[in-house]
């Protein structure tokens, strides 16, 4: 099982309803992390007018968090708003989560800032309060919340969710080997699900230090091939889907760069143009794409079939203009997305 981690801006909302209306499998289960009431600040629809469009002809399940995230001078006015809200006040998050209890197929997630010390009778109060309202819940804790006795102090049900999330951290980090097996032991004693979740892009990766048509050292997918085994156990992986975790910001200049996954290798690669203008999208990151060796992995069915590479062929071909940095973001998720669910990770 696959869950990729959007927080619902403009690019994020389209990948999703793109890969929904395309048929996404039961087996790739999106979290939304809410940041903002709206994804497009001139928009009329709220975040639950956009997910209730979405997934209203669609059976597919989702999951939706309010994260208690830092606000800095360069976040948007949108999300410093929103967010203050969430941060400061926790009956803000409960009528959120009340607003969104008639989206059919959505699930709560239960988090909170990830450097504070909680308690199983904190986790479970809020699960109370969910639960007459939700039939599935997600908690989403951090190796340090989710410690042995406070997991066996849950009140969790059949069909719930635990989300270990370890951050930017490495996976194989022998620290973290004890929330692994406290995490086998739950599910099996309640008959949950688990899933861990890892930052895998650095946010100190830049666009301007990829090298072009090379792999991205940087990004290490591993999880990908072993959160299922005997060592780590779990039902699930979570990453933010090639991009980084953080808040967008303001301002900053472009440097164009188109980032590939190859599912063969499992690894992303990385195309950069030689200056910082435009057009250099449609000119060298498209046809480069298209004529490497990462592309060929694929069949024709599924570059006509993957949003994102159909995008790719459309940008090459001048059928659409792909001058934008925000649109390859998208092109990126898209296909890597679209390509682990292809596979049924």
């Amino acid at each position: 099982m696959y869950v990729p981690i959007l927080k619902n801006r403009a690019i994020e909302i389209s990948v999703i309803k793109e890969l929904v209306e395309g048929n996404l499998t039961n087996n790739t289960i999106p979290l939304f992390e809410i940041v903002q009431e709206k994804s497009r600040s001139n928009s009329k629809k709220t975040y639950i007018d956009e997910l209730r469009e979405i997934f209203s002809k669609s059976r597919n399940r989702f999951l939706i968090d309010f994260p208690q995230l830092d606000v800095t001078a360069a976040t948007s006015d949108s999300m410093r708003n929103f967010l203050i809200q969430v941060n400061r006040n926790k009956d803000f998050i409960f009528e959120q989560f009340n607003q969104c209890k008639n989206i059919d197929n959505a699930i709560p997630v239960i988090s909170f800032r990830k450097n504070d010390l909680v308690s199983s009778e904190q986790i479970n109060e809020r699960i109370h309060k969910l639960r007459q309202d939700f039939t599935n819940l997600a908690l989403r804790l951090t190796p340090s919340q989710a410690s042995e006795q406070t997991l066996l102090e849950l009140r969790l049900q059949e069909g719930d969710m635990v989300i270990l999330d370890i951050d930017d951290n490495s996976h194989t980090n022998p620290i973290f080997k004890i929330n692994y097996k406290a995490l086998r032991e739950l599910k099996r004693t309640h008959a949950i699900r688990t899933i861990i979740a890892n930052s895998h892009r650095p946010t100190s990766m830049l666009n301007k230090n990829i090298r072009d048509g090379l792999p991205i050292e940087e990004i290490d997918n591993s999880l990908l091939e072993l959160y299922k085994t005997n060592t780590y156990g779990f039902d699930g992986f979570a990453d933010y889907a090639s991009v980084t975790k953080t808040l967008p910001t303001t301002g900053g200049s472009i440097s164009p760069a188109g980032v590939y996954y190859s599912f063969e290798s499992n690894y992303f690669v990385g195309f950069r143009g030689e200056t910082s203008l435009l057009n250099e999208f449609q000119d060298h990151i498209a046809p480069a794409i298209i004529n490497s060796p990462y592309w060929r992995e694929f069949s024709d069915h599924h570059h006509d079939q993957c949003p994102g590479c159909r995008k790719i062929k459309d940008i090459k071909e001048a059928i659409q203009s792909g001058k934008s940095q925000g649109l390859w973001k998208g092109i990126t998720m898209s296909h890597y997305i679209y390509t682990l669910d292809e596979n049924n990770v």
